[in-house]
């Protein structure tokens, strides 16, 4: 076994590395190079944090690594470890891990956090095994909705910001998933409520994709949080649909990816009819 950093790897290599490691995933993952590179750049990795496994001169393996500061703490995101199938469960994982632990304390990094499917039991035995603790429970929603649904709340007072004017808000969730996070959501958009006495009450952070006539197709939802002070409550889900979103009698499909299920919005999603997709752990580790 040879462990190198991605950085001095060919791109080849790193793409072979990835879809190799991710056969049979629960979620397809494969990737050409054009969505490789993309991800990468798209979501902070590092290709100098980040590493491939070589087992016999061949690509086998790959964790990809992001490091952000947040608040003042160097924070680590696992962005995807993947091990070939025919060296899973032979110790290379391990290996793997402790390599990127070595470069998380070179770094020296806070937290390391990274996201599990719930039914992988595996990884989170693996991730466990190596100091990882579950944190939170994190769900994939999704719904076609019309404004016909929706009953008729008054519209919803708004602030259109820029994603990382978010920051500054002091009940801004800097421990979201890391693709959640405002410098994730390239091309995204923001929105922070105003309550009726005129303070800043809730925030979203989101991103429209279009058809190829330039309509709004899908919207896909990353943050939808209020403070803990608000008094927007009830219906406030279906007045920030109706408010930034649902112009039309068009149906929409919405998407609200990695929400906690500790967080009200979910909650209230759910019982708007929204279905979870699937699961996931969010797992941290303290350095």
């Amino acid at each position: 076994m040879k462990i190198k950093k991605l950085s001095q790897c060919s791109l080849e290599e790193a793409l072979t590395a990835w879809n190799k490691g991710f056969e049979g995933y629960l979620v397809p993952i494969k990737m050409d190079m054009e969505a490789f590179i993309n991800r990468v750049v798209h979501e902070g990795l590092s290709p100098e944090k980040s590493i491939i496994a070589f087992m016999h001169e061949e690509p086998s393996g790959i964790i990809m690594t992001g490091i952000r500061e947040v608040s003042g703490r160097k924070i680590a995101w696992n962005g995807g470890t993947g091990i070939a199938p025919e060296y899973r469960g032979k110790g290379l994982s391990v290996a793997m891990m402790e390599e990127v632990q070595n470069i998380y304390i070179e770094e020296g990094v806070n937290i390391a956090v990274l996201e599990s499917i719930e039914e992988n039991e595996r990884a989170i035995r693996l991730y466990k095994k190596m100091g990882y603790e579950v944190t939170d429970h994190l769900l994939y929603l999704y719904k076609k909705v019309g404004r016909k649904e929706l009953k008729p709340f008054r519209t919803l007072l708004i602030k259109r910001v820029y994603p990382e004017q978010l920051k500054a808000l002091d009940f801004y969730d800097g421990d979201a998933a890391w693709q959640c996070q405002w410098e994730s959501v390239r091309f995204g958009e923001a929105a922070v409520f105003i309550s009726p006495e005129g303070e800043e009450a809730g925030y979203i952070l989101y991103k429209r994709v279009l058809d190829s006539s330039g309509r709004p197709d899908r919207i896909i939802i990353y943050q939808l949080k209020y403070s803990q002070s608000s008094t927007l409550k009830k219906g406030m889900i279906e007045r920030v649909l109706s408010t930034l979103f649902l112009d039309s009698d068009d149906r929409l499909d919405i998407t609200v990816l990695n929400i906690s299920a500790n967080n009200p919005s979910s909650k209230a999603l759910l019982k708007m009819g929204f279905k979870n997709k699937f699961g996931q752990v969010m797992m941290k580790k303290y350095l």
